[in-house]
């Protein structure tokens, strides 16, 4: 009689687990449906101004981004991780030239040039898998306060080269100023986890943080960044603040 119950037993627990695995995956689905909707509205901005869309393959970007959040899980494992506050010390002393320290960005545009969308546009144009022309335009955008479009281009940059630290930044930069200060702390928390070296992005963190409501995690993001620059005025002043309301 037991050997008839037995499979019966497997074959409920088997459709059990299988379950949870289904139940434990939807808030992941929910997740990724929500960031490709973003891209798909992103792209179809991009694409009525003109530029073409995934001109750039995100093979190699993504490639890169599971080798650095590999070695990332690894050192952290080991407790071998570099102390965020001895980075930016050396930082500081070199000048930012070290290894793994590059700047991201561009050459910037001499006076004499024409400083304009269109300028940008063309660009990219002419240069469509140069992301960094892209990265131009969106700073133009954030330096006009247009940061709607600011959005769609770090929507798109972040889309096709999730491990670039500046990218997440400015994409939350960008957040914040919509008010969307959840996903704001999302992307600088992918930031600082990309590059941890950053004080203004633990106090740009803290301050997201904390126009979420979450004031506990805002304290210990900007506790970080005074952390690091343990004489600035301003994330004195902000992690009083702060501290007031915890």
């Amino acid at each position: 009689m037991s050997y008839q119950i037995l499979p019966n037993i497997i074959f409920i627990f088997a459709a059990l687990g299988i379950l949870l695995i289904i139940l434990r995956r939807l808030p992941e689905a929910s997740v990724y449906e929500e960031k490709k909707a973003a891209v798909v509205e992103a792209d179809k901005k991009l694409i009525a101004k003109g530029l073409p869309a995934e001109a750039f393959s995100k093979v190699g970007s993504f490639f890169k981004l599971r080798v650095k959040k590999s070695w990332n899980f690894i050192l952290e494992a080991k407790d071998l991780k570099p102390h965020a506050a001895a980075g930016y010390k050396m930082q500081k002393i070199f000048g930012g030239k070290l290894p793994g320290f590059k700047k991201q960005g561009i050459t910037p545009v001499t006076t004499q040039e024409i400083k304009n969308e269109r300028y940008y546009l063309d660009l990219i144009k002419i240069q469509p898998k140069n992301l960094t022309h892209y990265d131009a335009l969106g700073k133009f955008y954030l330096e006009k306060e247009n940061f709607s479009d600011a959005q769609d281009i770090y929507i798109y940059l972040t889309n096709h080269q999730p491990a670039n630290p500046d990218y997440q930044a400015r994409l939350a930069y960008c957040y914040y100023q919509a008010k969307n200060f959840e996903k704001a702390s999302e992307h600088y928390q992918k930031s600082i986890g990309l590059d941890s070296t950053q004080p203004n992005r633990y106090y740009n963190l803290g301050l997201s943080l904390e126009s979420a409501g979450r004031h506990q995690e805002a304290v210990k993001a900007i506790a970080k960044a005074l952390e690091l620059e343990p004489e600035n005025n301003k994330y004195q002043q902000a992690l009083h603040k702060v501290k007031k309301v915890v």
